[in-house]
């Protein structure tokens, strides 16, 4: 291995636990980008990006900077304690911008000072207020409020609601981008009919199978590390379509590599990488699996249930049928199981004494499954890979 590769070049490449920040490492969701850039060229258009846990909108904010010249970009994260007014302290406070003013006299001097902007000194402020603040400002801002889901007050919601109505009408220089875990715009900030002409809905899929192959092979390159396709393979199915799991899974291979000294990555790297990985997942993910899984019984179905529920075929919901996981089942365990017998466990795995695994969606008549934290489809298919 290159002796300029250590452990702190692959930490800045694999990055399991922290949101990407760095432009160069960030090539797999050029299309989420170009849409924010044509919302920021857009008058009067902002926009939400929106989309499951772990899919990767925090690192998209991240490195928006890299991506314009002359724009002023305050990003906040949002907590449940935060308000309208709270919010937008946060957003006032991170915005500075240089003024010129001339002195008197025939030869007056220029000169140039930082200024930053100040909400009315009252306890109630609203959109109007909002829109005043940033009509003269020279700059074009880009405000960005990452995990609003966490806001809760239907007021805060509504009135960010309106701010955006009124600075898409009367002010072109401000661009909002709104980012939260939901599954639609609703979800974040309420039905409003008047808001669907003035913003652009981003939603952030999954990672596909290309953009994973894309990560793991151009940040392999970096490293100088050669990786089968097989191998590349095997991480694009274990993680799910979730960037956190390729990296954790890259990373500790890379760390295996590195340790041993070797320029190709083999099985054993990667047999070490999932035993790793699965340590270090979220302990909820953990401590839901031991709760699902553990039994005084000798004869313990529910692992198997539950890998028999990440194999079954899933429609474009994540749904799967009994039908198929008792096909799953039946292929695993070389067993001719009924599907009556499978209906406990699958019942007992939507309770929160088994973790809370699963949830039952469909009618009665038409029931079927998803798993209740989709990150725990990676953590399990690393569990079944061990």
């Amino acid at each position: 291995m290159s002796e300029n590769i250590n452990f702190e070049i692959v930490n800045k490449i694999f990055s399991p636990s922290a949101p990407i920040d760095n432009i160069d490492l960030f090539i797999e969701r050029t299309e989420e980008i170009i849409s924010i850039s044509e919302t920021v060229k857009e008058r009067g258009q902002h926009a939400v990006m929106f989309g499951g846990r772990g899919v990767g909108k925090t690192s998209i904010a991240n490195v928006l900077d890299g991506f314009f010249d002359n724009l002023i970009i305050p990003k906040i994260t949002c907590n449940r304690n935060d308000n309208f007014r709270s919010l937008w302290e946060k957003v006032l406070y991170r915005i500075q911008f240089v003024s010129t003013k001339k002195d008197i006299g025939f030869t007056p001097a220029v000169r140039e000072r930082m200024e930053g902007l100040i909400l009315p000194n009252r306890k109630n402020i609203d959109a109007t207020d909002i829109e005043e603040i940033f009509y003269d400002l020279p700059n074009h801002v880009l405000i960005i409020f990452d995990e609003f889901d966490s806001i809760k007050d239907a007021n805060t919601k509504m009135m960010m609601a309106d701010t955006l109505k009124i600075l898409s009408d009367n002010n072109s220089n401000v661009t909002v981008l709104i980012i939260g875990i939901a599954k639609s715009v609703n979800d974040l900030i309420g039905k409003h009919p008047s808001l669907e002409r003035c913003i652009k809905q981003i939603e952030i899929p999954l990672m596909s199978s290309e953009q994973t192959t894309k990560l793991i092979k151009t940040r392999f390159a970096i490293l100088k590390l050669e990786i089968s396709d097989e191998i590349v393979e095997k991480i694009v199915e274990y993680s799910s379509g979730y960037p956190h799991y390729t990296h954790l899974l890259c990373k500790y291979i890379s760390y295996r590599a590195l340790a041993n000294q070797d320029n190709t990555i083999t099985k054993e790297h990667l047999d070490f990488a999932v035993v790793e990985s699965i340590n270090n997942s979220a302990h909820s993910l953990k401590l839901a699996y031991t709760k699902a899984t553990t039994s005084s019984r000798k004869k313990n179905q529910f692992e198997n249930v539950i890998f028999a529920s990440i194999l079954a075929e899933q429609d474009g919901s994540q749904n799967f049928s009994p039908d198929e996981v008792l096909e799953k089942y039946n292929e695993l365990t070389e067993q001719k199981a009924k599907k009556e017998s499978l209906y406990y466990n699958l019942g007992m795995l939507c309770k929160p004494e088994r973790g809370l695994i699963l949830k039952k969606t469909g009618s009665a008549r038409q029931r079927k499954y998803q798993f209740s934290n989709p990150l725990m489809k990676a953590f399990v298919r690393l569990k079944l890979h061990k």
